[in-house]
């Protein structure tokens, strides 16, 4: 009995490439990494006993400030969680179940559950990652099974996040899979208009600068009832009255058409990932779904961590520490207010300066001067606009920024 093999033409092995494309992105990073690899600006190692406003390099001695970092408010350092996690890991007297959770959890994972429910006000399903949220839930959302419905034509804006990007493959194996030009409200009207059913998978806050257009989006959703896929890593914990995040100033009340994933590991300061979710009917199905049921879930010390932070924003510390951001970010915007740099009004802020040489040395200079930011090329940003991406932070203090934004100014006197 003979097989017949359906592939490509014979003595051809290259896909398709209709989402992604190993064969040109990996090249070009990797020509742009080694370069910042040989100006020294990868593999520091460090001290962080200081805090991240005082990091030393422990093979040259050299000290900086971190601007590189997602812990936008600093709370990854702040007693009270670190000692959670301690105090978790004593308790249990094991780092974790090493199993599926919805078949045996510990007691403390489904305790987190419903504080972090209570503390956002809708049902909240954490994760080891919200990368791992997001390979779970849109493949699923694609098919209809989230929606109880036929397949969603899934549309993904240009500039979404690469952990929901690289999915589009898998996502395009149930429907039809578009891409939308960035925050471009008349291209998803048009697809709304002429598809019965449509998810747009975006960010919130993007994590190279700039912001949703939550308004346009969310008038889209009552016209047509489009569903929403949203990242909010970058801004969770960064506003609203209990860390709510970006998204929800707009999207208060979450119904069954929308799903707001975010990062803990960021501002929040502990590790894993949330689905905020409009309804509760899917829970269940999402913990068992994918690489939610095969994943392992929740270390030990990560529910501890995740509690204590929990602790930190039901106290008048989390509103203090997001004026401070709030008021790094305005110093910088007004003080950069002449210069073409992306993210006003956000606290992650992005100066492009076109070649990758260019965006390294600009990050190398900074660093000789004291701050690390993070150089950023393609396949991160398109081609011909590298450049420096850094975030401000809550707990840095007036000085700090103040003293950081004279440096850049300096610095970019030379390439801008």
């Amino acid at each position: 009995m003979h097989t017949t093999v359906i592939g490509p033409p014979y003595g051809t092995t290259m896909g398709p490439h209709r989402f992604r494309n190993n064969q040109r992105m990996v090249p070009a990073g990797e020509a742009a990494w080694n370069l910042a690899a040989e100006h020294g600006m990868l593999d520091i190692r460090v001290d962080a006993s200081a805090g991240q406003n005082r990091l030393r390099d422990v093979r040259t001695g050299h000290e900086f400030l971190n601007l590189a970092s997602c812990s936008y408010l600093g709370l990854n350092s702040h007693p009270t969680v670190v000692e959670s996690g301690v105090e978790a890991l004593r308790t249990e007297n094991v780092t974790g179940l090493a199993m599926a959770e919805f078949r045996i959890r510990l007691e403390a994972a489904h305790r987190l559950e419903e504080e972090l429910s209570a503390l956002f006000g809708t049902p909240v399903l954490p994760s080891i990652s919200c990368g791992v949220i997001s390979a779970a839930v849109l493949p699923l959302l694609a098919s209809g099974h989230i929606t109880g419905t036929d397949p969603l034509v899934v549309v993904f804006d240009r500039f979404a996040h690469f952990s929901m990007n690289f999915l589009k493959p898998v996502v395009a194996d149930e429907t039809l899979v578009l891409t939308s030009p960035h925050n471009d409200m008349n291209f998803l009207e048009d697809v709304c208009r002429k598809y019965p059913r449509v998810a747009y998978v975006c960010e919130g806050a993007y994590s190279t600068g700039g912001l949703a257009d939550l308004e346009g989006i969310r008038a889209l959703q009552e016209k047509y009832g489009m569903y929403v896929y949203m990242d909010d890593s970058h801004a969770l914990s960064t506003q609203g009255s209990n860390g709510e995040g970006y998204a929800r100033s707009v999207f208060r009340e979450l119904d069954e058409r929308t799903m707001i994933v975010a990062s803990t590991a960021k501002a929040f300061g502990s590790t894993g990932g949330i689905a905020m979710l409009g309804s509760s009917s899917v829970f269940d199905f999402l913990y068992r779904s994918g690489p939610m049921g095969w994943s392992q879930g929740l270390r030990t010390a990560a529910i501890g961590t995740t509690l204590g932070s929990i602790a930190v924003h039901r106290s008048p510390e989390l509103s203090a520490r997001q004026r401070q951001l709030a008021e790094n970010i305005a110093l910088f915007d007004r003080r950069m207010k002449n210069r073409s740099i992306r993210g006003v009004g956000s606290h992650i802020k992005f100066v492009t300066v076109g070649e990758n040489d260019w965006a390294v040395e600009l990050a190398t200079e900074l660093y000789r001067c004291g701050y690390y930011c993070s150089a950023m090329f393609f396949p991160v940003v398109p081609r011909g606009q590298a450049g420096i991406r850094l975030m401000l932070r809550g707990d840095m203090t007036k000085a700090m920024t103040e003293k950081f934004v004279d440096t850049l100014l300096d610095v970019l006197g030379g390439f801008l």
